[in-house]
């Protein structure tokens, strides 16, 4: 299939890559019926506000630590709003919303 030339070809590769891997990920805790942990929701997160801000590198980094369940950064650690629980839709619908965008 044809695909025609644009400055933007790469950047778009790179974010339909996360955007795929982000949606397995998503697809595998739900295959495995649990929600997100701490870690990997506030991983995930990071690595969906990088993917708005079209930085891929950055957005795919977070999304290898959600993947290995890394720990919170020591500034983020502590902080309430890291203990609030996020769903798989709530991410899902968060993913929507930057692949929606250009």
């Amino acid at each position: 299939m044809y695909q025609p030339m644009t400055d933007d070809a790469p950047g778009a590769a790179a974010r339909g890559k996360i955007t795929l891997r982000i949606t397995r990920f998503l697809g595998g805790l739900e295959r495995a019926r649990r929600q997100p942990n701490r870690r990997e929701a506030y991983h995930l997160r990071h690595a969906l506000e990088r993917l708005q801000a079209e930085q891929y590198a950055e957005s795919e980094e977070a999304l290898v630590r959600a993947e290995r369940s890394a720990p919170l950064p020591e500034h983020v650690a502590n902080l309430l709003a890291t203990n609030e629980s996020v769903t798989i839709s709530q991410l899902r619908d968060e993913l929507q919303q930057v692949a929606k965008e250009p």
